[in-house]
């Protein structure tokens, strides 16, 4: 139940973001509900009158836009990446637009729940629906791979179970591609979820595919054990764990876990990039031969 300190500043963030469930944004979309706040803006789900469809509308954040000049290309280059990817396992997203200064993304509503509130709720998952979440984010990883995309921000948060077990990922907000000759992210810019980032990542150097390789190893821990692989009370102490701590096997907290399942969950963890799988394709090809 949310209290009332809480709901009034939900209230606050709906209005700042300008748009709110019971209005008409931008002409056609009747706004029904908001279904999350994230780093760059809101979450709401929404009706197209034009199409007669049930969509997701993701806002900007407005004072992202004075804060951070970068925001709104950034934004800019979320749907440009997000639309190189078709496949099932990730959420369509549909145009970007712009309403009374509010910059915001149309994209396929998802009916489910996120990895992570199954995971709180269950406190772990069993081994073989951790294997089909697995082997499901492998194979949408590997298509972002194919065409140049990091997704950078792999974490159960921004993963969404379908009632027939199909998964989708989402929030390719703070992608890039992963070879291109200028761009809006900085060198030594960090960015992404500290828990479930490569120590290459978390130190600012230049990453590749390898470090969502990590953050999917992060995930089937936190799926097997029902916490991530590292955790700690502050973000410098986490930094530093991640950077020099070796994380207890899994199998160690769930004894559950298959011991092929450990070790390649202990390998996608590697410090080093290159003692983990190489590809989305080969770890999924790892993930089917154990079941």
């Amino acid at each position: 139940m949310m209290t009332a300190g809480a709901s009034s500043t939900v209230a606050l963030k709906m209005q700042e973001g300008g748009i709110a469930p019971g209005m008409t944004f931008a002409v056609r979309y009747e706004v029904k509900e908001m279904l999350g706040v994230g780093g760059m803006g809101m979450v709401f789900k929404a009706v197209d009158t034009e199409l007669g469809e049930v969509i997701a509308i993701k806002s900007l954040k407005q004072e992202m836009l004075g804060e951070d000049p970068s925001a709104l290309e950034r934004f800019k280059s979320e749907i440009r990446l997000a639309r190189k990817i078709s496949h099932r396992n990730v959420v369509r997203t549909h145009d970007l637009g712009e309403s009374g200064g509010v910059y915001f993304i149309t994209m396929e509503y998802v009916e489910g729940k996120s990895l992570k509130d199954l995971i709180v709720s269950r406190g772990k998952l069993p081994v073989s629906v951790t294997l089909t979440v697995a082997k499901q984010l492998c194979r949408a990883l590997e298509v972002a791979h194919d065409e140049g995309v990091i997704h950078r921000d792999i974490k159960p948060q921004n993963m969404v179970v379908q009632s027939d077990g199909v998964l989708k990922v989402m929030d390719f907000g703070i992608a890039r591609l992963a070879k291109r000759k200028s761009g809006v992210t900085q060198a030594g810019m960090v960015v992404g979820t500290p828990e479930y980032m490569a120590p290459e990542q978390l130190m600012g150097d230049e990453i590749d595919a390898r470090a969502d390789i990590y953050a999917v190893g992060c995930v089937l821990y936190e799926c097997l054990t029902g916490r991530p692989p590292i955790t700690a009370d502050s973000a410098i102490t986490l930094i530093a764990k991640v950077l020099e701590d070796v994380p207890i096997a899994p199998r160690v907290v769930n004894g559950e876990v298959p011991e092929a399942l450990n070790d390649l969950v202990l390998a996608c963890l590697a410090k080093n990039a290159n003692e983990r799988p190489q590809r989305a394709l080969i770890l999924h090809d790892k993930l089917a031969a154990i079941g």
